[in-house]
């Protein structure tokens, strides 16, 4: 099972914060402009939500929202987050159970980065991939 810490595996120097009275323009601007596919969404220190891509195509494109629309209104709420110090694995096994692309790393109760899908290293995830192809199987034979 791989076993190096999330924190060797997160880009430090993309982090991109907002406050979640910020409107979605200024959100994809951001996102944009620093080449990454969420904003973290804090009050003061506090993590109160995350904003993606998938959130604004699906709750703001799709949805016909205005773009100053604020963060609070579409973001995902108290995100699931990863500790920075647990395996690179664990984060694996949770971005595929939940879906995510984007995950946010906690150090200490303080944000540390954002883990993204591009982020994962390809000879990790081979690990474990086949963990996650059995478990699949054994989902669908349940069900």
């Amino acid at each position: 099972m791989p076993r190096r810490p999330v924190r060797d595996f997160i880009a430090r120097d993309t982090v991109l914060m907002a406050e979640p009275e910020e409107t979605v323009r200024d959100a994809a601007i951001g996102m944009a402009a620093h080449h990454c596919g969420s904003v973290l969404v804090a009050r003061g220190d506090v993590l109160v939500g995350i904003f993606t891509e998938r959130d604004l195509l699906s709750r703001v494109v799709a949805a016909g929202r205005d773009l100053d629309t604020r963060l609070l209104e579409v973001m995902t709420a108290n995100p699931d987050t990863i500790a920075a110090d647990a395996p690179i694995g664990d984060a694996i096994r949770q971005m595929s159970e939940g879906r995510y692309r984007h995950l946010p790393v906690i150090d200490d109760e303080r944000v540390l980065g954002v883990l993204s899908i591009r982020d994962l290293p390809f000879a990790e995830i081979a690990v474990v991939e086949k963990e996650l192809d059995d478990r699949q199987s054994l989902a669908e034979r349940i069900w």
